[in-house]
């Protein structure tokens, strides 16, 4: 078996429902770790492994809020008992936000344990903390494009990646995910692109922002007046 990645994430985004994401924030951070456990002729179940940080020991979790998308590691969640599943998943464990020193994985098994210490440098480093707003035109044109814009301040002592969504409803419902990676003191934007394609003047379209901090609803109008039939005479 071999440790193929790891990574801390403060937050991860999740499929909250079939065509929404949403946003789940750590109370300190979160440790995934890909391991490539196909060699073997039986893979070690996940209660075998753990996360070791500071003389504290972390078993694996499960993602309590749905399926997280778009992590910093490769590959899926790790579920040896699926029999049809690959051997190459990944583990989460959830920590302190700042841990003394890099944890290491443990795996309890026959003849002996096996340890591997992980790369994971903000894992030893301070949080981040977030400060963030999002603009997008008032009213748009029929048919027009435009954008949605987020802007991020990391107001934090530590480094961090600011992982959030838009959801829209129109034209279609599906979920358009954003990152903006940001040093202390650092701020940068992110933009999504919307349509208003076929849709009727005076239409409110809405689209669903969420972040690690927070969530909040955008409203752009359509221009133009729906028309009135009025009676003659």
């Amino acid at each position: 078996m071999t440790v193929e990645a790891a990574a801390v994430q403060y937050a991860y985004r999740h499929i909250e429902n079939v065509d929404w994401n949403g946003i789940q924030p750590a109370d300190g951070q979160f440790v995934f770790v890909t391991i490539d456990a196909r060699a073997p002729s039986i893979p070690p179940d996940r209660a075998a492994f753990t996360l070791l940080a500071d003389g504290e020991q972390y078993a694996p979790i499960t993602p309590e809020y749905g399926y997280p998308v778009d992590l910093d590691v490769p590959g899926d969640g790790y579920t040896p008992d699926d029999g049809d599943a690959d051997r190459r998943g990944w583990l989460l464990f959830e920590t302190p936000a700042q841990l003394a020193s890099a944890p290491t994985l443990r795996l309890d098994h026959d003849p002996e344990p096996e340890e591997w210490e992980l790369s994971v440098e903000n894992a030893t480093s301070p949080p981040p903390a977030w400060e963030w707003s999002v603009d997008a035109p008032n009213t748009v044109a029929p048919d027009e494009t435009f954008e949605i814009t987020i802007t991020a301040e990391n107001v934090g002592d530590g480094a961090g990646t600011f992982r959030g969504a838009v959801n829209f409803s129109y034209p279609l419902y599906k979920p358009e995910g954003f990152d903006i990676p940001l040093d202390p003191g650092e701020s940068n934007t992110a933009t999504v692109a919307a349509e208003a394609r076929d849709a009727e003047p005076g239409r409110e379209l809405e689209y669903e922002v969420r972040t690690p901090t927070g969530e909040t609803t955008v409203t752009v109008t359509v221009e133009g007046e729906t028309e009135t039939a009025t009676d003659a005479g």
